[in-house]
């Protein structure tokens, strides 16, 4: 069972986010379907949105750390086991009660007044972040913008040492996992560095903290993990999570919304309207894509679709919050929609526990743009705009987002504060 002919249209975001898939109809298409990974092994995509919800929230489908066997465990571990145990080992790839205790451990840090200091930090930092290149009319808006502005809020919730905060900002843009590319691809071996410079990073943090404890969340963290008898992997791999789920979401939701928004320039004149259609924007754009796959325990049925024990299911989030069964002219992006349960940041156990955090930066940072960058246009055709690996077709890493890896930019110069009303 393959996906539909307007399923398989709509895996590529470049058709997901413009006018063009309101053209598309899938009613009638399996929610359920089959893929090919890269290197020829199968797996299923829950795309419906009844589908996703149920594979995210039933506990007959495990995470692959607890089901995935040696395939998976090689995908997840192609650095060495020390690097791979500082990286892997958090509430993302786990179920259950260790799931919980990974869970607690990083709510100890994302508590909710340190995020409400966090937003209300993060307006400054995309202030002064925009005085930096508002005056010269053109900039790359993830590589001087976005990226650091998600750095610095994240690391200045955790309260990262400057010198620590400079080494995160040093560090490649983190992206989707090229898990499923052969042996020695590129990619492969540039993630492979990325993730040894992260651990060595993730490492130097907790000892600096553990020399230097404070009222900081990484001083919580720790005395969190030591009490409730976590390792130091688990440990530096929560650290890790909570710092990269919450900074990528901000450059793809900021690049995927543009393009979005330049398609459809009566929408893009009305900033205001814009902002208040937050939540109809983030279900339209998903910037995450697609979660980590799952696994059947047992032999399943879902929605049409035979699973077998081992069977490995990858959620579209970005499908599931367009289906014509949830959501009335799904493909449309209609402001003054009332969303209600969409997708955007998962659901069930895994719900994201950073979402609090993500919707505020998000929205920040958006608003800032749009305020303070006049005449805001792509500074090359949107056909050849570069897009994260994996956000423009098939199933090739391990998670997807939908975000552009640049964004050149042309606008208006304004002076330094400059408020366009």
């Amino acid at each position: 069972m393959a996906a539909g002919p307007g399923t398989a249209l709509l895996m590529d975001a470049r058709v997901r986010l413009s006018p063009e898939a309101e053209r598309i109809d899938t009613r009638g298409e399996p929610p359920v379907w089959r893929a090919e990974l890269p290197d020829g092994s199968p797996v299923w995509v829950a795309s419906g949105y009844d589908a996703a919800r149920r594979v995210m929230t039933d506990g007959g489908f495990a995470k692959p750390a607890v089901r995935g066997g040696e395939r998976w465990t090689r995908y997840l571990g192609f650095t060495g086991p020390q690097v791979t145990d500082s990286i892997v080992r958090s509430m993302l790839n786990t179920d259950g009660d260790l799931h919980r205790r990974l869970r607690e451990l990083g709510a100890s840090a994302f508590t909710p007044d340190r995020v409400r200091a966090a937003v209300d930090r993060a307006e400054e930092t995309a202030e002064e972040l925009l005085d930096a290149i508002a005056g010269r009319g053109r900039a790359d808006l993830v590589r001087e913008f976005a990226h650091p502005f998600g750095v610095r809020a994240v690391t200045g919730l955790l309260e990262y040492p400057p010198d620590f905060v400079r080494r995160a900002l040093e560090l490649r843009r983190w992206g989707p996992s090229p898990l499923f590319d052969p042996p020695g691809s590129p990619d492969r071996v540039q993630y492979a560095t990325d993730r040894e410079a992260m651990s060595e990073l993730m490492h130097d943090l907790v000892a600096y903290r553990r020399r230097r404890p404070g009222a900081d969340a990484v001083s919580a963290m720790i005395a969190h993990a030591d009490a409730a008898g976590l390792d130091e992997g688990q440990l530096t791999s929560t650290l890790f999570l909570l710092l990269v789920s919450a900074y990528e979401p901000v450059a793809d939701f900021l690049t995927s919304s543009l393009y979005a928004l330049w398609h459809r320039p009566d929408l893009l004149a009305e900033p205001a309207q814009v902002l208040e259609g937050f939540d109809e924007l983030l279900r339209y754009t998903s910037p995450l894509a697609a979660t980590m796959p799952r696994f059947a325990l047992e032999p399943t049925e879902l929605y049409g679709a035979e699973l077998a024990p081992g069977d490995a299911v990858i959620v579209h989030i970005a499908l599931a919050n367009r289906d014509p069964r949830r959501f009335a002219a799904p493909h449309r992006l209609d402001l003054t929609r009332t969303v209600g349960q969409d997708l955007a940041f998962a659901h069930g156990p895994h719900f994201c526990l950073g979402s609090g955090l993500a919707v505020g930066l998000c929205r920040t940072a958006l608003g800032a743009v749009l305020r303070r960058l006049p005449g805001l246009a792509a500074a090359q055709p949107l056909d050849t705009l570069p897009w994260q690996r994996g956000s423009t077709g098939g199933i090739t890493h391990l998670h997807v987002t939908a975000g552009l890896t640049a964004l050149p930019v042309t606008y208006q110069p304004q002076s330094r504060h400059a408020v366009v009303s």
